[in-house]
């Protein structure tokens, strides 16, 4: 708050509070602030008067420079200078069309819809023409004054069309107004008079004898069940505050609502979630719940420790005594009276008291009844069971006592059969057969199946659960105790509450971590509800109703089934700490301070939504507001590229809990959410270019129920340089250097005529150099000499066949030489001739083997014509001189990628040294298929690659675009 002197509230149609203070207006909606100005536009920071007219416009009266009007984005001021008869504003009545204006001097009716402004004559007489109030009665709108001299109560009429003022009685010194059914209060100096509307419009200036108060009060409002309340100040007496009307009587409410000031003004109420705001001249606003979801029972001094319900009656645990509630009776048993029975106890028992040596944890029986310490209440058959430091205490429904044992535990419960289970810490455990003989089994705690360092503890069917602060779970069935942990059936160490969740359990531990099993045929985690989905990580107690686990922390209370979580806390009025609970029916009981809650569990999880509505407020794009009017979802934003900071402000409809939603947002529906904030607010930095579809999600933590809304078509546009217009005009700026160049090379091209020429004429005839390599004489020469052989020797069907192959190799020679490249299965088929061609005249003595990878399509890919012929050449040439044994030619292909294609032909033949002269080096062949190369674009020394050795045999790469 700018300011503690608060003047006027109003709480407006949609649910937002406005207060307006000395220093400034306020806009509470969803408990956030906003505050107004002169700077923002407000007349004056002295604020006295608030209302709304039909269009929802906000108007404001200051008291000194007229009135202010809302629109939600600017103000509009109207003052003396526009035709207004008084600049300082007591009282604002809307009516239809028309804003009523009171102030220290008069009246001024403006028309909301033009503005327009009539000003009401004035009646003379002493004083100034002070308005204190409005009301309607019937069709006519009344006005109350209170100088002296001009006091009373005024119709407004139209007269020709102008209006005026009828004196309808002097009544004096009136403060305030207020209109209930057919009757009015009235406020005066020091009472209040509630009369029928038509006595207290007639002339004569009686006080009704029904007068009843002692103070001024200056404002009145009704709520949704009848209740009227009434601001109260008496200016020079301390008689101020709060009040209720109550047949006729003024009833503090100061203390019930905690509000201490004396000088209490004005009062606004929500009519839809039945808040009272009460605003003070010294102490500021407060706001009170007058139907809260968690309702407190005061028990002034007395914690409230723990619960507990037999058939018939209820128990109360404080920390100072017991109280028992029965249909018809109520006991109370003191501190006193539990003392008395362990004295008596002591005094008469034959029994031996149990002792330390005995492993018991002696009592100290010299314990005064003030020291008495409670440690819990459990009930087993109808009978209460009070643990406390000074023993155990059985106490009947009827308050007598049935029994009591000398045994200190702070754990105790029962078999299934009843018969009582005592835990010490570093005692071991005692299961009591018979109490009055004191006979029980004793349990030794270096057993590891014996429960150790206990704090909680379940009776459920016929299983007695244990819970160990370091042990983990145990359970007694079957006469006998089992270590969950021991026995390797879970191994959760530190648990420390538990309770029943229909066939399931539920248990927590030390670190706030939930547990739910089911431990009926066999032991099984059904789920875990981590500590993050918990609020608080302190849990105090779980208890269950319906199937919801109910789990109380340091921070409040959580209900969870079936992924649902709700949460209450000190927002729905749940403050801390949290001792105890119990469920009886629907009924929530939780123990605290002074006193205890009360909660309507069915009430808690109705299914009903409170957020319905998401709107999206105001855009401030890099540091910017984006505009002074409105803005609505799903509006289309265009921003430019470097527009992409970017801050959306929103809100949901009212809610009564506004501290319970959670914000997340999605930038597009294929995106995942945000994680959750606090803040109704997006922020978005340095966003790409991109079209973006912002959502919301809202998660309410009061209902466990979510909201999902679209709230804004965002483009982020490209910058120009990215844009089509400018593609094109750079693509059109490109085509006409492309074309200039275009017509400039045509100059040039004469020069270079001659010189591609001669480019090309080389290539041919390295083309034609590298056939005639190919089938030098040498290899003729050599061929007709084997054809010549083998006709000398009348062996025609060698001949015939070696006559055949020769043949065949000069038409593949004659038919490639024509072409720039062929397909690779032609290749293959021109190297198969010429390696028969050759091998002949071996004697066929060299073994061949041609490799074609799988997955090389040979009809497909094509390679440059005479290459590869040279190198097989130099293979039958130069690697195999008489001697070799075994000669072996192998051919292989293979694709690297998808356009290299590697050839590789090697030999095991005599190879050459390093630093020999190879005749392989200096093959013309080899050279010009290298200068081939060369004029087709081949880095020629990536793309062939010869390794060879003295004895070791040659290899030849060759890597071929394809």
């Amino acid at each position: 708050m700018p300011n503690n002197a608060v003047r006027s509230l109003l709480v407006d149609s949609n649910n937002i509070l406005w207060i307006g203070t000395e220093n400034g207006v306020v806009k509470k909606e969803n408990d956030e602030f906003k505050y107004f100005f002169e700077e923002d536009g407000l007349a004056l920071n002295s604020c006295w008067a608030i209302a709304e007219d039909k269009n929802k416009n906000i108007w404001f009266g200051s008291y000194g420079e007229g009135v202010s009007i809302y629109d939600g984005f600017k103000f509009k001021v109207i003052s003396e200078k526009d035709g207004l008869v008084h600049n300082e504003i007591t009282k604002l009545f809307t009516s239809g069309d028309y804003m009523y204006v009171g102030t220290s001097d008069g009246v001024s009716i403006i028309d909301i819809n033009d503005l327009q402004i009539q000003c009401l004559y004035t009646p003379p007489g002493d004083g100034l023409f002070r308005v204190q109030g409005f009301f309607k009665y019937g069709k006519n709108v009344y006005v109350v004054a209170y100088n002296y001299g001009v006091s009373g109560v005024y119709k407004i009429t139209q007269q020709e069309g102008q209006p005026g003022l009828v004196r309808m009685n002097n009544k004096k010194f009136i403060y305030s107004v207020y209109v209930d059914n057919d009757s009015i209060y009235s406020s005066s100096k020091g009472y209040i008079t509630k009369s029928k509307l038509g006595n207290y419009l007639s002339k004569e200036d009686s006080i009704p004898s029904d007068k009843f108060g002692h103070t001024i009060i200056w404002d009145y409002l009704k709520t949704n069940d009848q209740r009227i309340f009434a601001a109260a100040w008496g200016i020079f007496e301390n008689t101020g505050g709060i009040y209720e009307v109550v047949n006729g009587q003024l009833i503090s409410r100061a203390s019930d609502f905690n509000v201490p000031s004396k000088e209490v003004i004005d009062l606004a109420y929500d009519h839809k979630f039945e808040k009272l705001y009460v605003g003070t001249k010294d102490a500021g606003l407060f706001e009170i719940a007058l139907n809260p979801q968690i309702k407190f029972h005061e028990t002034r001094g007395k914690n409230i420790i723990g619960f507990a319900k037999t058939k018939s009656t209820s128990a109360v645990l404080y920390n100072d005594c017991i109280i028992l509630k029965g249909a018809d009776h109520e006991e109370k048993i003191s501190l006193l009276q539990l003392k008395k029975w362990q004295e008596n106890y002591v005094l008469n028992t034959h029994l031996p008291l149990p002792e330390h040596k005995d492993d018991f944890y002696e009592l100290d029986y010299s314990t005064k009844a003030k020291d008495i310490i409670f440690y819990d209440i459990k009930v087993s058959g109808d009978i209460y069971w009070v643990n406390t430091n000074i023993g155990l205490f059985a106490i009947k429904a009827s308050g007598e006592l049935y029994r009591y044992l000398p045994l200190h535990s702070e754990e105790i419960n029962f078999t299934q059969n009843g018969d009582l289970i005592e835990t010490n810490p570093y005692g071991g455990v005692r299961m009591y057969s018979d109490l009055d003989a004191f006979h029980y089994a004793y349990f030794e705690q270096e057993d590891p199946q014996t429960p150790t360092m206990v704090v909680n503890s379940l009776q459920k069917g016929t299983k007695t659960y244990f819970l160990s602060i370091f042990s983990g779970l145990y359970v007694w069935e079957n006469d006998g105790f089992k270590s969950y942990l021991k026995n390797g059936i879970w191994k959760e160490k530190k648990l420390k509450h538990i309770t029943a969740l229909g066939k399931d359990i539920a248990l927590s531990n030390e670190f706030g971590d939930v547990f739910i099993v089911n431990d009926e045929a066999s032991f099984k985690v059904l789920k875990k509800i981590p500590r993050a989905k918990i609020q608080g990580n302190s849990i105090s107690f779980l208890r269950q109703y319906q199937g919801t686990l109910i789990i109380g922390t340091e921070k409040g209370l959580t209900l969870y089934k079936n992924e649902r979580t709700i949460f209450l806390d000190k927002e729905q009025g749940l403050e801390q700490p949290l001792l105890s609970a119990r469920i009886d029916h629907n009924n929530l009981s939780i123990g605290s301070n002074n006193g205890y809650y009360k909660i309507d569990l069915d009430a808690v999880s109705e299914k009903k939504a409170l957020v319905y509505q998401i709107n999206l407020k105001e855009i401030f794009i890099n540091n910017r507001k984006s505009s002074p009017g409105p803005v609505s979802n799903k509006m289309d934003l265009n921003l430019a590229h470097n527009e992409n900071t970017i801050l959306l402000n929103f809100s949901t409809n009212a809610h009564p809990y506004p501290h319970k939603l959670k914000y997340q947002y999605r930038l597009n529906d294929n995106e995942n959410w945000s994680p959750s904030s606090s803040k109704p607010e997006i922020f978005l930095t340095s966003l790409p270019t991109k079209d973006y579809e912002v959502a919301v999600k809202v998660s309410d933590e009061s209902t466990g129920l979510s909201y999902t809304q679209p709230l804004l078509n965002l483009a982020i546009l490209p910058p120009f340089w990215k844009t089509w217009w400018f593609a094109l005009l750079i693509m059109s700026t490109i085509l006409i250097m492309v074309y200039s160049i275009y017509k400039f090379q045509l100059k040039q091209t004469r020069q270079f005529e001659e010189q591609k020429g001669l480019i090309q004429k080389r290539f041919e005839e390295t083309k034609m150099e590298a056939l005639l390599a190919q089938m030098n004489p040498h290899f003729i020469f050599n061929a007709m000499n084997s054809i010549q052989y083998y006709i000398m020797e009348s062996d025609i069907d060698n001949a015939t066949k070696f006559l055949g192959d020769f043949a065949k190799l000069i038409r593949l020679n004659l038919d490639h030489c024509t072409k720039p490249t062929i397909l690779l299965v032609e290749e293959i088929e021109y190297l198969q001739s010429y390696i028969r061609v050759e091998n002949t005249r071996f004697n066929n003595s060299v073994k061949v083997k041609i490799d074609i990878d799988p997955v090389i399509d040979v009809y497909e890919i094509e390679i440059p014509t005479m290459l590869l012929q040279t190198f097989v050449e130099n293979v039958f040439v130069h690697a195999f001189p008489p001697g070799v044994t075994n000669p072996t030619l192998k051919v292989s292909f293979k694709l690297l990628s998808e356009n290299i294609l590697q050839c590789k032909i090697e030999d095991n033949g005599i190879g050459f040294s390093n630093n020999s002269t190879s005749k392989l080096h200096k093959s013309k062949g080899v050279t010009l298929v290298k200068e081939r190369l060369a004029l087709l674009g081949y880095n020629v020394e990536k793309a062939i690659e010869i390794i060879s050795g003295k004895n070791k045999g040659t290899s030849v790469l060759l890597k071929l675009k394809v």
